[in-house]
């Protein structure tokens, strides 16, 4: 019965845990892994903590887990809130973009007070398909600790419009079909239904509809269309 009871607890916890991870995320906001801020990083950290710390010592209470994951996610929104409307507390808590190349040359405090050698600033540079540091002009390091670079104007690579060459403006590409599974969001957005996706997969293609494991579509390149062995254009 006590082992029971054990498992439970434990359930509810982790249960518990894992809501208040997913609404401290949201308190966060909408942020890729790469732009999370070393601020960011310790929210995270101790969050984590304290949910380990519940889930394996049994004599802390589900209440005072509770009030943690509360107190804590209320924490962040009011440092997160502030934040936004106080750049000095921003600058503190967040830190700020620096400029590691102004017109070609390479900030070496900047390096210093970031703890980073050369061959640390060149692998960004070459995440970003530089491979040489005499094409860059400008670059920032961001706070999430990734390069924001511009390099020169005679380096970059000329647009379709510089050349003079015809083209068509990009439209949004919709994904009507996702592992065979018709995506009723996507038709909504796009403007249609079901019965005119069937009906155009059925005119454009020679895929059968049920066969389709994935079909994107946009207004000027019609339906890229994938079935479960082999694609179909």
């Amino acid at each position: 019965m006590d082992n029971l009871q054990d498992m439970l607890t434990y359930a509810v916890k982790l249960t518990t845990g894992l809501v208040g991870v997913m609404i401290v995320m949201r308190l966060i906001g909408k942020k890729e892994l790469a732009q999370i801020t070393p601020l960011d990083f310790i929210y995270a950290l101790i969050l984590g903590s304290t949910i380990e710390e519940s889930l394996y010592e049994s004599t802390m209470p589900f209440y005072d887990m509770l009030f943690a994951l509360f107190y804590w996610g209320l924490l962040i929104y009011i440092i997160e809130k502030v934040a936004v409307n106080n750049g000095w507390l921003r600058k503190v808590a967040k830190g700020k973009p620096q400029l590691l190349i102004s017109n070609g040359i390479l900030d070496t405090e900047v390096m210093r007070k970031n703890k980073m050698d050369l061959d640390e600033v060149r692998e960004l540079f070459r995440m970003n398909g530089i491979f040489s540091l005499r094409t860059v002009r400008y670059a920032i390091l961001e706070n999430s600790g990734f390069l924001s670079v511009l390099e020169y104007a005679g380096d970059e690579p000329p647009s379709r419009k510089e050349m003079g060459i015809e083209y068509g403006e990009n439209d949004w590409n919709h994904l009507f079909v996702d592992a065979g599974k018709v995506e009723q969001e996507a038709l909504k957005d796009a403007g249609v239904d079901e019965a005119w996706l069937r009906q155009k997969i059925e005119e454009e293609t020679d895929c059968d509809f049920e066969d389709v494991y994935f079909a994107e579509w946009s207004q000027s390149k019609g339906f890229f269309i994938q079935s479960k062995n082999q694609k179909f254009r």
